[in-house]
């Protein structure tokens, strides 16, 4: 029925980049029994699992369980689809392989949310099918006669967005999470603050709906493995074509963007959580995990870095070891009661590429201090290629007095007007050296959907970059950047006025205290040169904190 082609990185959420791994079959594990249950959820929806036990296992042991929701365990990791392939999908084979699962005892469920694989339904994009499905599942798990009741929750982007989900939702039995690189809403996979991300981003609900309807393998399947996905889709054929035209609307007001905010409830959960996100990351975005991350009641840890779109584990992309250890101990603690081991709060890795611990994240100590920006204009449009670098509002400081350095997401207030609204703000912020090479710390986009208004306290990426003596920040207010946004252009003139950045800059510079090694991502940060003559024409005066 499955097999390990899920879809890799750029496609393993959504479709900035799409590729996929060729189809090879997957074993079920050496230590491990294999098998296909459904069950359903809260609407009557069945739901496919695979379930692994460990092939030791004594007669009515039980055992804590990890478990992973959504779209990619399923037929539909078949790209293109095979219809005569055997086996489970191993998504998480590092579980298996670097956890060692079986042997410390768990069991592991992957379930495919409804309308993926061998499930019901149909795909709801986060919707409220999903969440229900999540909360089923969990649920689902805790009750069997070989769980010990306690659930653990593994997953990144997609699966990793099913368990912002399940914070949310609370459900029975959920001991604990490991959350990486996900989504906190749909919303925020489409657009920053109204503003489109780019193309692929169009294309995605397009794409889960192909994925929706793959059919499932010929070899393995059980009759229910065709007969729900079918009925499914057949009483549900309207979801295509809502997920497709309601994405590409920025109004979060609508009732399929509001049904689909989970951040505020799952801010306020108590489930003990370990995160791992990038600052690079190019698929789920940097202002994926604070805005619940931070709030958090529960016990929680954090690895934050320079990297992209990857698993905390994978070691050659993040620069740091450590983190499948920490992630089993974690679970060994909250689903089986071992001993907890003593980590750091935060691992935490500059813009130096340079890893430390910190108590939190940002750190206490941040204070925002405003830097100004130059009053202006600038025209909203798409850039006309490369060398097109200076079709904005520029401003540079003065250089840096000595090394200074912040944790957290900038800030940005400006008042603004426009002939006409909905026009396009995109904020980049450089850090310049004195030779005028330029390096891209964090960015941010914000529809301006008046003609004129004060805009306060628009967030861009969080980041945590230390600013050396004599390196200056240079700001740019446009309204392109083609690497990241594909809005609609208006074309219109948009003035600027009583503009700042303020950044959360710490009492103190850190200095390194935790091994590793510069994240692989950071040699493909945007880069650029700023000619001596054009940043003292843009410099403002600037007083340092």
């Amino acid at each position: 029925m499955k097999k390990i082609a899920v879809l890799l990185s750029a496609l393993s959420l959504f479709g900035a980049a799409l590729s996929a791994a060729p189809a090879l079959a997957d074993e079920v594990p050496a230590d491990a029994t294999w098998s296909q249950v459904w069950f359903e959820s809260g609407d009557g929806t069945m739901l496919h699992a695979d379930v692994m036990l460990p092939k030791d296992r004594a007669e009515k042991e039980r055992h804590p369980v990890i478990l992973s929701i959504g779209p990619y365990f399923g037929s539909g990791g078949f790209l293109p689809p095979t219809p005569t392939e055997s086996g489970p999908i191993m998504r998480f084979a590092d579980l298996i392989e670097e956890g060692r699962i079986f042997q410390r005892g768990y069991a592991y469920v992957q379930v495919d949310s409804r309308g993926y694989g061998g499930s019901g339904g149909c795909n709801d994009f986060g919707g409220p099918g999903e969440q229900m499905d999540v909360k089923a599942a969990v649920e689902w798990a805790a009750k069997q006669d070989w769980s010990n009741g306690k659930v653990g929750m593994w997953g990144k982007s997609y699966d990793g967005w099913t368990q912002v989900m399940a914070l949310a939702q609370k459900p029975k039995g959920l001991a604990a999470t490991v959350v990486q690189s996900p989504l906190l809403e749909a919303y925020r996979g489409m657009f920053m603050n109204g503003v489109h991300y780019d193309y692929g981003w169009y294309a995605t609900p397009g794409l889960y709906a192909g994925y929706d309807l793959i059919p499932p393998s010929l070899n393995d399947s059980p009759p229910e493995e065709f007969v729900y996905p079918a009925s499914g889709t057949l009483t549900n054929p309207h979801c295509y074509a809502q997920n497709l035209a309601f994405t590409k609307i920025y109004d979060r007001s609508l009732a399929y963007w509001q049904e689909r905010d989970i951040v505020k409830a799952a801010s306020k959960s108590t489930v003990p959580t370990l995160w791992s996100h990038g600052f690079l990351d190019a698929n789920t975005k940097a202002d994926n995990f604070l805005p619940v991350y931070s709030k958090l009641r529960g016990p929680k840890r954090a690895w934050f870095g320079q990297y992209d779109h990857v698993r905390g584990n994978e070691v050659e992309y993040v620069g740091r070891d450590g983190f499948m250890d920490e992630a089993m101990a974690w679970f060994d603690h909250f689903l089986k009661g071992e001993r907890m081991i003593r980590y750091p709060n935060v691992e935490i890795q500059d813009g130096d590429g340079n890893w430390r611990r910190e108590a939190s994240w940002p750190p206490s100590d941040a204070r925002y201090f405003e830097m100004p920006v130059r009053n202006g204009g600038y025209v909203d449009q798409r850039s006309t290629g490369p060398e097109d670098c200076c079709n904005g509002l520029y401003s540079f400081t003065t250089p840096a007095p000595r090394d200074i350095q912040f944790s957290g997401p900038p800030r940005v207030d400006l008042q603004f007007s426009s002939p006409v609204p909905n026009a396009n703000l995109i904020v980049h912020v450089f850090d310049v050296n004195p030779k005028g090479e330029a390096r891209l710390i964090t960015r941010g986009a914000h529809l301006l959907e008046a003609t004129s208004g004060d805009l306060q306290g628009f967030e861009l990426y969080p980041q945590d970059w230390i600013l050396r003596e004599g390196h200056r920040f240079g700001f740019v207010l446009s309204g392109s950047d083609e690497d990241w946004f594909s809005p609609l252009s208006t074309n219109a003139t948009v003035d600027v006025s009583k503009a700042t950045v303020s950044f959360p800059f710490l009492n103190r510079v850190r200095k390194p205290n935790l091994a590793g090694k510069p994240a692989d991502a950071m040699a493909s940060v945007p880069e650029q040169t700023f000619p001596a003559p054009f940043i003292e024409g843009a410099q403002t005066k600037t007083r340092w904190p």
